[in-house]
Formats: structure tokens, sequence, C-alpha cells
């Protein structure tokens, strides 16, 4: 598994998954469907948490000023930050790339595995599949959509 931070990662789409114990099962429900290994991504507790570092707190300078940058053009990026509360909570995450003709049955295959916020995230703009489930996790005010 990758340490890297991640920047912004265009043409994926991520879920949560309330259970860390069924991502295996949906990583491997993306696989037999043909979604290739560098096209899927499971992240989970806090060393992936600091991976997404919704504020850029953890990951130096530069990874600081690549978030407000993107905070103050993108609208999307206080979702980075709700990821990143739910892998600290104990849940997982579930990230996958899939190539267009497969891309509603990686939704489909999510949704199934009871996944929610979830959001596919375009070069240009972020679609919203499914919104969280339950209460949202705490995150500070002026991040919250």
């Amino acid at each position: 598994m990758s340490s890297r931070f991640i920047g912004y990662p265009t043409g994926w789409i991520l879920g949560v998954i309330d259970d860390p114990a069924d991502v295996e099962g949906v990583d491997a429900e993306l696989a037999s469907a043909g979604i290739e290994g560098e096209d899927r991504m499971i992240l989970s507790g806090p060393d992936d948490a600091r991976r997404l570092d919704g504020l850029g707190r953890e990951s130096g300078f530069l990874a600081r000023m690549h978030r407000i940058t993107q905070f103050l053009a993108m609208d999307q990026m206080p979702d980075f930050l709700v990821y990143e509360v739910a892998l600290r909570e104990g849940r997982a995450a579930i990230g996958v790339r899939p190539p267009d003709p497969k891309r509603a049955a990686a939704v489909e295959t999510l949704k199934r595995h009871r996944a929610h916020f979830i959001n596919r995230f375009g070069a240009w703009s972020t679609e919203e599949v499914l919104p969280w489930r339950g209460p949202m996790p705490e995150i500070p005010q002026l991040m919250r959509r």
C-alpha cells in the first residue's frame, strides 16, 4: 500500500464502508468484475487518514498550500476531510477507478455492499452519487457543504 499524500483522485469513485471487515468482499467483487488492482484502493486506519489529510495539517507546507488552493477553487474539498474523519473513527473507504463501461457496475457493487458517501471525482467536477448515511462526522463548520 502506498503512503503517498492523495492530492486529488481524478477519475476515482470513493465510498465509505462502516465496517472495515466488509471491505475485502467489496474489493474482491470489483476485482472479479475485471477492475485491475491499480484501479482499486482500500483506505483504513490512521496511516491512510494521513494520506488524505483533508486540511493538509500533517503532510507538510506544500500539502497545506495544495489543500488551501483546492479549498478555494473546488467546492468538493470538504469531502476529503469527511473521508479522513471517517477513517479516524474506524470506518474504511474504498476507491475504484473503473473504465467508463464499468462505472455503473462499480457503483452498484459499492451500493450493494452498503457503501455510502459515494462520490465520483471528475477532472472538472465531483458527482455526489450517494450521500452520507447516518450522523455526519464532526468537521469544522467552515468545511461543511
